[in-house]
């Protein structure tokens, strides 16, 4: 039920004086406010009858109707929304082919295509943003920029957030044979001034980065001396350990987590560690439910081919490594997280 204040009896002062003694008495009535409480909480207060809008203010435009049910929050925001500025609040990729997601950044491996199928954008009050202002989607690290998606939107309030735009961008293999960052620009605007102003451009910058793989292996090789490699797999036999993309080469220092497996705690195997030959691996420590137990960095041999790397082939690129294997086999049970430091 709606709200309702009821004054039972209106508030007055009385003064009276009679003759002597003379006596001066002043009474008060009190108003007495009886509020019946809603049977939900405020914030989710409905309208019991429908209204019908007979003047434009903001988003509620003369003629409209909000219905029975409509939220209170919902009228108020719509007579408040010029008020509202928009803003991204975020984006998601999807993509086909090798990619890994990290944080807000689309990550490919070089020398493997990958196509970007879309990306999902949310916006906070994106019923400001002007319709007459596309979306767009831009690569602005190609020479020349190039329009990746260009939306004409009836209505952005009446969009569900967040929105997806279906795209088709392939990054083949011979622009990414090494580390580098594309910047994707998603674009839109608002018009200023409570709404009547000027057009205000309204952008996102997200990173697509292309990386070359680390590897945790276990492997029963004691030594590398066979190279060049169409994979590591192919050297060292079986599934990595662990394997990412996320080791960024413009950060001077970056940790990263390692879970051992049954395979690290197997007798007959070696930890081995491959790091793009850019970096270092400047720290190995271990974890157990989450308390460090042992620093291990001085218990990794390194093999770096006497300074020129080892070549590993993956699709049309061929990154160097360096590699690291641990100094005894078995060496980390399967509750242990290993905390990898690398350095640029």
């Amino acid at each position: 039920m709606p709200n309702i204040v009821e004054i039972i009896e209106p508030a007055r002062n009385v003064v009276q004086v009679t003759t002597s003694p003379v006596t001066v008495e002043i009474t008060e009535a009190v108003n007495t406010v009886e509020v019946a409480a809603l049977s939900r909480a405020v914030g989710n207060a409905t309208l019991v009858s429908g209204i019908d809008i007979t003047n434009t203010i903001g988003d509620a435009i003369a003629g409209g109707t909000y219905s029975a049910g409509t939220t209170l929050e919902a009228i108020v925001r719509d007579l408040i929304a010029p008020f509202l500025e928009p803003a991204f609040v975020s984006v998601s990729w999807s993509a086909t082919g090798t990619h890994q997601a990290d944080g807000e950044t689309l990550l490919l491996e070089c020398g493997v295509a990958a196509t970007i199928s879309s990306v999902s954008v949310t916006w906070s009050n994106p019923e400001s943003l002007d319709d007459d202002t596309a979306l767009q989607v831009t690569d602005i690290t190609a020479f020349p920029n190039q329009t990746l998606a260009n939306r004409s939107i009836a209505d952005y309030g009446a969009l569900s957030v967040p929105y997806v735009i279906t795209l088709n961008y392939t990054l083949g293999t011979t622009a990414a044979i090494s580390p580098i960052a594309r910047t994707l620009r998603i674009s839109t605007g608002y018009l200023g001034n409570n709404g009547t102003g000027s057009l205000v451009g309204l952008t996102y910058d997200a990173k697509v980065a292309h990386r070359h793989r680390t590897y945790v292996f276990a492997a029963q090789l004691e030594s590398v001396s066979t190279f060049p490699v169409n994979t590591l797999t192919g050297l060292l036999g079986g599934t990595p350990v662990f394997s990412t993309l996320a080791v960024d080469p413009q950060l001077d220092s970056q940790e990263i987590s390692v879970s051992c497996t049954a395979e690290t705690a197997n007798t007959s195997n070696y930890t081995w560690i491959f790091i793009p030959s850019a970096a270092t691996l400047a720290e190995v420590t271990a974890e157990v439910g989450g308390r460090s137990v042992a620093d291990y960095t001085e218990s990794f041999v390194l093999f770096d081919n006497s300074g020129s790397y080892w070549s590993v082939s993956v699709g049309g690129a061929t990154p160097t490594y360096k590699a690291y294997r641990s100094n005894q086999t078995g060496a980390f049970d399967s509750d242990v997280v290993l905390k990898l430091t690398i350095t640029h």
